[in-house]
């Protein structure tokens, strides 16, 4: 007798499964069909992602050539032509504009492309600093001192990027005016400070000691 009611209690299930199967069906095999074309098409964005990342990659450094052969003029064309490309190319293609109108002697051209990019709110941090200071350096050929710190005292704090070469910039800017005082600070700045870089810091000391001649003092600043 036990034998009949499983029977009947596994016709039963079976039919209860059959209905839900016949109900449920098509949004199994939808989901099924939208995971399918989903990773397909991922997989297809990727590589459309892959391609012209490397495509942007090869025109950027074909404008670097054009560049390295004195041909900043084409290269800076080249360079505009990037800014819809993806990934940071269309970034470093903007900073390498200012960078060609520098090499071309167009400072003040080029010291308004890097300001372009510092004052743009969709730069990243990292650029923004970059940019300030490249237009910095650009600066310190035209004796503005103002504007030489507009553009670096904001990059001397501690731990940003930038500190050591804002605080080289704002020194020699300092004393290309003739303000020593100020400048022996600020290499002071860099000297004692043992993250600085070798380089920079080993410039900052050569400005010490003429800076030190200069006032005819010694290291410790006595007479």
């Amino acid at each position: 007798m036990s034998d009949i009611f499983r029977e009947v209690d596994e016709e039963v299930r079976s039919d209860q499964y059959s209905k839900l199967w016949k109900r449920f069906a098509p949004v199994v095999y939808l989901t099924a069909g939208l995971i399918v074309v989903g990773t397909a098409g991922y997989r297809g964005y990727e590589y459309w992602q892959n391609t012209q990342s490397q495509a942007a990659g090869t025109e950027f450094l074909e404008a670097i050539k054009l560049s390295d052969a004195g041909e900043y003029g084409k290269a800076q064309a080249a360079f505009v032509s990037m800014e819809g490309s993806i990934g940071g190319y269309p970034m470093m293609a903007k900073m390498r504009i200012g960078t060609e109108l520098a090499l071309e002697g167009k400072s003040d051209e080029a010291i308004r492309a890097f300001e372009a990019v510092a004052t743009d709110s969709n730069t990243p941090p990292i650029y923004k600093g970059l940019a300030n200071i490249r237009a910095a350096y650009l600066l310190l050929d035209t004796g503005d001192l103002a504007a030489v710190k507009k553009h670096t005292e904001v990059l001397t704090i501690a731990g940003n990027t930038w500190r050591f070469s804002a605080l080289e910039i704002l020194g020699v800017a300092e004393y290309k005016h003739g303000n020593l005082e100020a400048a022996r600070e600020r290499f002071n700045e860099i000297t004692n400070d043992a993250a600085a870089p070798s380089d920079v810091s080993g410039r900052a000391q050569i400005y010490l000691e003429l800076i030190t001649s200069a006032l005819g003092v010694n290291e410790k600043g006595t007479e």
